[in-house]
């Protein structure tokens, strides 16, 4: 993207370039056959990758992501102002920090819960 457009590709760029790594790991793992829709489903699911712009990724036995979350500060350097990360959370996922049951028997977020406090 430098190259071509002569900017930094920025998180919507990297997360679609990790959509395409996923659908192709997937793909490979099943030799393209595409006709099996749950094989498929379980391929992706089952992907796990390293080397992506994003960091290492993969995903919880809900289906949902798994990956590094990044602090960043923004920072002019070079005269273009670009995202120097200044924290890495490794392997973070849905329930963050909290135990999986206890955050999964908690009522769903909404407009009524949590109460407003005031």
């Amino acid at each position: 993207m430098v190259a071509d457009y002569g900017n930094v590709p920025g998180i919507y760029a990297a997360g679609l370039y990790l959509n395409g790594m996923v659908a192709e790991a997937a793909l490979e793992k099943i030799g393209g056959r595409t006709d099996d829709k749950e094989a498929f489903i379980q391929a992706m699911r089952a992907v796990t990758l390293t080397d992506t712009p994003r960091g290492p990724f993969h995903f919880d036995h809900f289906g949902n992501v798994i990956g590094n979350f990044y602090i960043r500060r923004c920072e002019r350097k070079d005269g273009k102002l670009v995202n120097t990360t200044i924290k890495t959370y490794k392997d973070v996922g849905q329930f963050w920090t909290y135990d999986e049951k206890w955050f999964l028997a908690q009522p769903v977020y909404s407009r009524d819960y949590p109460p407003l406090k005031g």
